[in-house]
């Protein structure tokens, strides 16, 4: 027996009462996830949502007063203060009250944002636009539900580089170009004080 479920089941989708339920009856449980729209709306725009030097973190959240409690110090506005990327679900109803906790939370106004209805749908619509002018984006296309919000600098970042393509930078499988190591090892010096070049490369999942 299968179970279609709406949306991303690891994302408020009360998948966890249902596996819940079934364990006590006893029965076995498999959950096979598709790709959330978070990362579909990112590959619609053509955007990495982590860049280098700009944003390595992606926050998923909600605008609070829900239907759902937020527990405390998850605001908008206090995950706001961090500056990354963040992803905000079910919140389109609500479009001029997401703006301006956006805004206290000390993103600029300019700062680069995505409105994705039904992404991946046959009638999907997705438009860029600003923080400062995202409620009136929402409006102007009649959006309430089935809406996803991109926001964050690194929507709109170039230029940087990161350090896995990069000449001095060694793994298992590749030896780094000397002197390319000692520029990225200077670099890497002159930004953070320290030399983080010269660490081991870790490769995921494989202990030292």
């Amino acid at each position: 027996m299968a179970r279609i479920h709406s949306g991303d089941p690891a994302l408020w989708g009360a998948v966890q009462e249902q596996l819940d339920l079934c364990r006590a009856l006893d029965l076995a449980v498999e959950i096979v996830p598709g790709v959330s729209s978070f990362t579909a709306v990112a590959a619609i725009v053509g955007r990495e949502l982590t860049i280098p030097e700009v944003a390595q973190s992606v926050i998923l959240t909600r605008l609070e007063g829900g239907k759902t409690p937020m527990p405390p110090g998850e605001r908008v506005r206090d995950f706001a203060r961090h500056g990354t990327t963040m992803a905000l679900f079910l919140s389109a109803a609500r479009s001029g009250q997401v703006q301006a906790e956006l805004l206290a939370g000390g993103y600029p106004a300019d700062t680069p944002a995505v409105v994705a209805y039904q992404a991946t749908w046959p009638d999907e619509l997705v438009v860029t636009c600003t923080v400062g002018t995202l409620e009136a984006t929402v409006k102007e296309h009649r959006l309430w539900k089935h809406t996803l919000f991109l926001v964050g600098p690194a929507l709109a970042a170039t230029g940087t580089r990161s350090h896995l393509y990069h000449p001095g930078h060694f793994h298992t499988f590749r030896r780094a170009e000397p002197a390319a190591r000692a520029e990225l090892r200077q670099q890497t010096r002159g930004r953070t004080g320290t030399d983080r070049a010269t660490e081991p490369a870790r490769t995921e999942g494989r202990p030292e």
